[in-house]
């Protein structure tokens, strides 16, 4: 659809659960986690206009939050709470993180395609794309975070965060890519629920 809302079009068709949608770096394709009959989540891949609808995982596992690489080559995303990779055509599935704490929504590559940022437990962490020098963006006890969104130039990380035990005080906040100089861009309570730059990088929705 067109971000008036308009000219809405439908792209899949499996008969159950489509989530967390992304756009491959062209738009020509989307990847999505989906049920398809009853099925567990898996990810999908569908061209932008609704056609060629390719199933790249099946099986026991949850395949969730898909997110593509820079270069169109390869989408991160949740397997059963941890965070894995995968080829766009289905091959080389690896997993990059093996601790207890579980990974939530959305993991998001750096611009440049060399690091991921994740939620781990209740904080956001960075790590090379290939899995190596994981670590905490920041650390608050009092707070949870998830949602960690890249800036288009790749030096900031949008994400949401609320108060231990109130759900409802979700504020979005900007921080470096260095962990430094964190700040509210959407003070207050409110609907926040996975940050998305504009391009440009002058708007956060």
């Amino acid at each position: 659809m067109k971000q008036n809302g308009t000219q809405q079009e439908q792209v899949t068709h499996l008969g159950g659960n489509v989530t967390f949608p992304d756009f491959s770096p062209d738009g020509s394709r989307i990847a999505f986690g989906g049920s398809a009959g009853g099925s567990n989540p898996d990810l999908w891949i569908v061209n932008s206009d609704g056609s060629g609808a390719t199933r790249l995982t099946s099986g026991a596992d949850v395949d969730v939050f898909p997110a593509w690489s820079p270069d169109g080559s390869k989408i991160v995303f949740i397997r059963n709470g941890q965070v894995w990779t995968i080829n766009t055509d289905g091959g080389g599935a690896t997993q990059l993180t093996f601790d207890s704490a579980l990974k939530g929504q959305v993991p998001d590559w750096s611009p440049d395609g060399s690091k991921i940022a994740y939620n781990s437990g209740d904080d956001i962490w960075l790590m090379n794309a290939n899995g190596s020098d994981s670590h905490p963006l920041f650390v608050d006890p009092s707070t949870i975070e998830f949602g960690p969104a890249w800036s288009p130039v790749g030096d900031q990380i949008a994400f949401v965060s609320f108060p231990l035990g109130n759900l409802g005080g979700r504020t979005m906040f900007v921080i470096n890519a260095d962990g430094s100089r964190k700040y509210a861009v959407h003070p207050g309570p409110g609907p926040q629920i996975v940050p998305a730059w504009q391009p440009r990088g002058d708007r956060i929705d």
